[in-house]
């Protein structure tokens, strides 16, 4: 692989971070808009694994319906994305939790959005993104429907194989502000800049209606693809404590070493950070692993 799956955890969350905060509007539904990515990561380490009983005690599950659907799509989205991470190598797992996690969304948009992203970041941090198969295979991923997804999708993709530009993309979706445009625009971006990041989430942020959703949603993808090492330095001195907050971070090095802890519980590691997850003192410091606790290749040491 080109880049570590520990850059790549890391790479999913400081991209989508970074897409979501592109655009210099005021906060999104501020008081909505608690996007419950720490919290489902801490869930994901303490358990070892998926656990429905506990993530429906988790904030981003108490739905609130005065939100718009595309901020709800983000909310939803972004607090899956470690049932992604620490899945990707078990399609099979990674659907059953997803659909699991969101059972009590009765939106099929939201739904079908979920498992198209989730899908594409499993992909990007496993490297097997292939163009050729890319939109049959989230098609087949999302299985039965009436959502427009899957057709938006393969839509775009034969867009992209017209080289056709962003304006021709927004002449074909129109001005709706949907759900599966949403998605078709941050599907779009990434796959017409795979190797860039930073275009990737500049095409996200252009003319659409909820920029910061499809912003994060881009920016997750093309994290997980290109990891940490692919995002310019420069673009992390953006991030302040008021960004990372809207992830239940209280700092950047928080953010890092808790991606390192959920590679390493699905790595195999065991007794990985007890204290971090029982109080709030324990949160904020240092999260180093001690000497003892050891890490091993997939399948070979394992908890779940």
């Amino acid at each position: 692989m080109r880049h570590s799956l520990t850059s790549r955890v890391r790479g999913t969350l400081l991209g989508g971070l970074l897409g979501q905060n592109l655009v210099a509007t005021e906060a999104v539904e501020s008081d909505n808009c608690s996007f419950g990515v720490f919290q489902s990561m801490e869930s994901l380490i303490a358990q070892g694994g998926f656990d429905l009983n506990q993530w429906n005690q988790l904030d981003p599950w108490q739905y609130n319906q005065e939100i718009s659907c595309n901020l709800m799509l983000a909310k939803v989205i972004l607090a899956t994305l470690p049932i992604a991470l620490f899945f990707h190598d078990n399609k099979i797992k990674l659907r059953e939790n997803l659909l699991l996690a969101i059972k009590n969304n009765d939106n099929p948009n939201i739904r079908d959005g979920v498992l198209a992203v989730c899908y594409l970041i499993a992909q990007s941090l496993s490297e097997k993104i292939n163009p050729n198969t890319l939109v049959s295979e989230i098609t087949y991923f999302i299985s039965d429907t009436t959502t427009e997804i899957p057709i938006k999708l393969q839509q775009v993709n034969n867009l992209i194989v017209e080289n056709a530009g962003l304006a021709e993309l927004q002449n074909y979706l129109g001005k709706g502000n949907s759900i599966s445009n949403t998605i078709a625009v941050a599907f779009y971006s990434f796959a017409n800049t795979k190797e860039d990041f930073s275009l990737t989430c500049l095409q996200a942020i252009q003319n659409t209606h909820d920029s910061q959703v499809c912003g994060a949603i881009a920016g997750a993808i093309s994290g997980a693809y290109n990891s940490m090492a692919g995002i310019p330095i420069t673009w992390h001195l953006g991030l302040n404590e008021a960004k990372l907050a809207q992830w239940g971070f209280t700092s950047f090095s928080q953010m890092v070493k808790l991606a390192d802890a959920l590679v390493a519980v699905w790595s195999g590691a065991y007794s990985v950070l007890p204290q971090l997850l029982e109080t709030k003192e324990a949160r904020d410091k240092d999260l180093s692993f001690s000497a003892n606790e050891a890490i091993a290749a997939p399948y070979i040491i394992r908890l779940r």
